[in-house]
């Protein structure tokens, strides 16, 4: 007997969920919205959205915030989450740090903290640390609904485990769905780096106008990148989709942790910046600095002060960062891309050698049509994203997760 794949189809509650998401989410990157706006943005009937809301209104999820501005200036009650009342812990896992810091489901900061550990230090003790400091702010924020966790890349997100991350090849033991999953009483959501980028973008990132398609392009510590598709991440069979820190553009370059060579991680990282920064520069790093992101930071600040070989260094990255540019745009047809991580301080210095090389590499009628941005997320996107993870899951299910009052 022929086997046939199963689909998953849709029951009432599904959909009643759905509706309920579709508004919340509606709520979460318009603020304030009447129920005539949200009836137009959704397509369903002014009756529909007075029941869903009045639910959300009962389950304290949607407050009404006195009258706002309608059609023809008729004035309608306006309508706004109740995100002070539900909070996410954001935790960025990186090679040399992790972060953490409490936000509100619309993104507003409420602290922040990072503690910085040694590559020779036991994965235990560090998961340990990070554990105490979660329930430390558990304890002392009681409106959290979610947390979300982000780590490096290529993480085999069904099995739990990062599959490689250079030069840390004793976290390759760790799975992180063990250690977290009957820790906390609030669920938490594990997600690579790049890809809680994309969605740190996706959500707070105020591109300014209704998008399909984005790509966010880590250039930190590793690379790699993360795409948002029709409000949905490209994840792939095993979760490790736009893994393009381990594209190769050099087939006779140097061999790679992964086993590959020439991989752009191994050309546009903050470890390859500053390798060659400590070679050409050493004069940058004759004084101690606080941690990586301002040993790059001093590198871009050498090259808009005139410094040639700083200059020569920053255009050097700035075209392998064009490269990976061009790969995305082939493989992903994102309508943004965003450069982001600490790489990205570089800004306007790396900006144009970025675009010149996308528009020689890039059919013209398509490239017009990219639009190539450095991250103006002014928390670390790693770590907002890690909040996006959390504030993601729960906005699409918001009966089950969101704070009842």
């Amino acid at each position: 007997m022929k086997k046939i794949k199963e689909v998953a189809g849709n029951n009432t509650s599904d959909l009643v969920e759905m509706n309920r998401s579709a508004i919340v989410r509606i709520l979460q990157q318009m603020d304030v919205c009447s129920r005539a706006d949200i009836a137009k943005m959704t397509g369903l009937t002014q009756a529909s959205i007075t029941k869903i809301v009045a639910v959300l209104i009962d389950m304290g999820i949607v407050t009404e915030v006195g009258f706002v501005k309608g059609e023809g200036n008729r004035r309608s009650i306006g309508l706004r989450l109740n995100a002070e009342k539900n909070l996410v812990i954001g935790v960025k896992f990186s090679r040399h740090v992790f972060s953490m810091g409490v936000f509100d489901i619309c993104g507003k900061v409420y602290t922040q903290q990072e503690t910085e550990f040694s590559l020779e230090d036991f994965a235990t003790d560090v998961v340990a640390d990070m554990k105490n400091q979660i329930h430390s702010l558990l304890d002392k924020y009681e409106n959290v609904v979610a947390i979300g966790l982000a780590v490096p890349g290529p993480y085999l997100r069904k099995e739990g485990r990062i599959a490689m991350v250079t030069r840390m090849s004793s976290w390759q033991n760790v799975n992180f769905i063990d250690e977290f999953k009957n820790e906390f009483d609030k669920p938490l959501f594990i997600e690579q780096d790049a890809n809680a980028g994309a969605l740190a973008e996706w959500w707070f990132g105020n591109h300014g106008r209704p998008i399909n398609s984005l790509a966010y392009f880590l250039a930190g510590e590793g690379v790699g990148s993360g795409i948002v598709d029709h409000d949905r991440l490209l994840l792939g069979n095993l979760g490790i989709a736009s893994e393009i820190g381990h594209i190769s553009i050099d087939v006779n370059g140097p061999t790679c942790e992964c086993g590959n060579k020439g991989c752009l991680e191994l050309y546009c990282s903050t470890t390859a910046m500053l390798k060659k920064a400590e070679k050409s520069l050493p004069e940058l790093f004759e004084r101690d600095f606080e941690n990586r992101w301002e040993a790059c930071n001093r590198v871009f600040e050498a090259a808009k002060e005139g410094n040639e070989k700083a200059l020569k260094l920053t255009e050097e990255i700035a075209e392998y960062l064009g490269y990976g540019c061009v790969t995305l745009i082939n493989a992903y047809d994102p309508e943004i891309i965003v450069i982001g991580d600490s790489i990205s301080q570089g800004g306007d210095l790396l900006l144009p050698t970025i675009n010149r090389i996308v528009k020689e590499r890039i059919l013209p009628d398509i490239s017009k049509r990219v639009q190539i941005k450095i991250s103006k997320l002014t928390v670390d996107p790693t770590l907002y994203g890690a909040a996006a993870i959390a504030t993601d899951k729960v906005l699409r299910k918001p009966s089950e997760y969101l704070v009842s009052n």
